[in-house]
């Protein structure tokens, strides 16, 4: 456990073989599995994994189901007062009934100067204590002006990573950089679903600035414009989006080799989810 729970905040290069299908693609659900899971035996513990296909269910919706299986499992679920029907409402766009074909090119691997661009870069993992993260948000905040828009915690913490990234990227003052943050839709769109639909209703909204513009402001200017960029999400503009994705199927490409690499910053997985708090009942003491 300890290789893993390195002191220094580095991800170890052999941490990716402890999750499945690292490598696949949403769009290869119809071949490989939609839910794989993997346990690794480790010589002092073990290490539980789990890999899901974005078509089926976004972060919202698998956290769910697993908070739910998490109290079933240790008896804390009161079948009578909890217990509900799965929300399986599905949305789309009124009148799309034929099948959207993705172009076969969209499937491709990366080509050959895509992977000799691939960043040497190393994951690591940066912890913010409560108070580095509230001082950011009073700061932001302070920043704006604004009375009547106030920018949140995951917002200002946003726009401080955004523009000290950037700021070490290398990019030219002109050239545009984007915050992309994933929106849950559920209560955005019109008639709204339950909170609880189990499903992928995000989308992930861009804000975009030039470098220059960036680094000129201070943090709460650009935590602006991601709260800005998010109150955009609106039902029009969602289906609009989806319109014209239909009629014109794009699918970015990431990770390795994409231009997302160099010049975005992606904020997903909602601190909301509760991610640590499960527990199966497998404690250590099994006797």
């Amino acid at each position: 456990m300890s290789d893993i729970l390195q002191p220094h905040g580095s991800v170890p290069d052999f941490m990716s073989h402890f999750f499945p299908s690292i490598d696949v693609k949403s769009i290869y659900g119809l071949s490989e599995p939609l839910l794989a899971l993997q346990v690794t035996e480790l010589k002092d513990g073990v290490f539980i994994s789990f890999g899901y296909n974005h078509m089926v269910a976004d972060g919202a919706s698998i956290w769910n189901f697993f908070n739910t299986w998490s109290k079933i499992c240790s008896n804390e679920y009161d079948h009578q007062k909890n217990l509900k029907p799965l929300v399986l409402r599905g949305w789309f766009l009124d009148k799309i009934d034929y099948r959207i074909h993705i172009p076969a090119s969209e499937a491709d691997a990366p080509t050959s100067d895509e992977i000799s661009q691939m960043p040497t870069s190393k994951e690591r993992v940066f912890h913010f204590t409560k108070k580095n993260i509230s001082e950011l948000k009073t700061k932001a905040n302070g920043e704006t002006g604004s009375s009547d828009l106030i920018i949140s915690s995951l917002q200002a913490l946003s726009a401080h990573l955004w523009r000290s990234i950037i700021r070490h990227s290398g990019m030219k003052r002109e050239e545009e950089t984007h915050c992309k943050v994933a929106v849950d839709l559920r209560q955005r769109l019109n008639p709204p679903l339950d909170k609880e639909c189990f499903g992928n209703v995000n989308n992930l909204g861009v804000a975009t600035v030039t470098v220059g513009e960036l680094l000129d402001h201070e943090i709460g200017w650009a935590a602006l414009q991601i709260s800005k960029m998010v109150r955009s999400q609106t039902d029009e503009k969602y289906k609009t989006f989806a319109e014209n994705w239909v009629n014109n199927v794009k699918i970015s490409k990431t990770g390795d080799g994409s231009r997302m690499v160099c010049d975005s910053v992606v904020v997903s997985s909602s601190p909301w989810f509760d991610v640590y708090g499960n527990d199966f009942g497998w404690g250590t003491d099994c006797s």
